[in-house]
């Protein structure tokens, strides 16, 4: 008896310890696990978008708000004991055992973005101030360009090609290299101003001799004149302006949040059959910034996908190798994360709570 006591008290300190390790255990498998399906989840709804708007239904967003995980733990242990005869039960009784139960509920709080603020948000073109520190931020800054500027002093990069005529236009391509080649090497940069916070310079730097060309070809493209190409810094201020103010400055015009579902719907690979019985919504030819967004279709659920959606029996997707379309599709997320945040800020109850067990 004495021993099975000692074994009991063992059991009993062996639990305690367990809970203590069990903790830090499930914070570690379980703050990925939300993270993941937080993330994958929203790379969901956001390529449902796409998907909704090609064949002209409206869609929903739905943010998370809140996620409370309550978590429990018990522990029991037993002793057998055997009374009479040895002979009775000998062989058959457990002389300790026990165990640790762990029970985690979480709830999940979702709110529903909608309203005038998020339609005008979605609506609103990018500011100056989020254009910079997108391109700041990517090792292509060209394709960056390419995606979220519409106009740059007067080079047209238009979201659908209306008038063949445009076709012929290929000034806004070839800024688009030019910037790319001198950005990548550390020849061209996005800075913002000491003076004031929200204002941006392209600065070009240390180019001479061996980018010459390409410093010469991006200050022709966007017709800026009286600049000597003799070393020294060029410092040009952007603005978000119809037309600049002087002959030494880069207006822009940037898109908003819809502009890109719209460029991004016009991607997505619809059946034919959906096509000819008028289920689909026909856009005209994309632009440039079309080139770089191809949503796939495929009968059973790809295993490589950065994305995918279920949709008429059919799994729309980006490809885990198509390289554009995954830059691309992950600025149309984090475009969307920051509308959706601002919007859900300001939205009041009712919210959708989900217990599960």
């Amino acid at each position: 008896m004495t021993f099975r006591s000692m074994a009991t008290a063992g059991l009993l300190l062996a639990s305690l310890q367990a809970c203590n390790t069990l903790g830090p255990s499930a914070l570690s498998a379980g703050r990925p696990a939300y993270n993941t399906a937080i993330a994958t989840t929203n790379a969901e709804q956001n390529l449902a978008w796409f998907v909704r708007a090609r064949y002209g239904l409206t869609s929903s967003q739905l943010a998370v708000a809140s996620i409370t995980a309550s978590v429990r733990f018990r522990t029991s242990a037993d002793v057998e004991v055997g009374i009479g005869p040895t002979q009775s039960y000998a062989g058959n009784l457990v002389p300790f055992r026990g165990g640790v139960i762990y029970d985690e509920n979480p709830t999940i709080s979702y709110v529903p973005v909608q309203g005038e603020k998020h339609l005008r948000l979605l609506l609103s073109p990018l500011s100056v101030e989020m254009l910079g520190l997108l391109l700041n931020m990517n090792f292509e800054p060209g394709n960056i360009f390419a995606i979220l500027v519409r106009r740059a002093n007067g080079v047209p990069n238009p979201d659908f090609v209306i008038d063949p005529a445009q076709e012929a236009d290929d000034r806004f391509a070839r800024l688009v290299a030019v910037t790319t080649r001198l950005s990548r090497a550390d020849k061209l940069t996005f800075f913002q101003s000491t003076d004031d916070a929200k204002t941006y310079h392209v600065w070009i730097h240390d180019y001479r001799p061996q980018y010459d060309d390409d410093v010469r070809s991006f200050l022709d493209l966007l017709d800026i004149r009286g600049i000597a190409l003799d070393g020294s810094d060029i410092v040009l201020p952007v603005v978000k302006a119809l037309r600049r103010s002087t002959n030494r400055s880069i207006a822009i015009q940037t898109r908003s949040v819809l502009d890109l579902s719209r460029i991004g719907s016009a991607s997505v690979d619809v059946p034919e059959a959906d096509r000819a019985d008028g289920l689909t919504v026909d856009f005209p030819k994309s632009g440039l910034a079309g080139e770089y967004i191809h949503v796939r279709r495929a009968a059973a659920q790809p295993s490589t996908a950065v994305a995918a959606t279920q949709f008429r029996n059919w799994w729309y997707y980006i490809a885990g190798d198509d390289l554009p379309s995954k830059q691309y599709f992950v600025l149309f997320e984090a475009l969307m994360s920051v509308q959706l945040s601002k919007a859900a800020q300001e939205i009041e109850p009712p919210v959708l709570t989900v217990p599960v067990n």
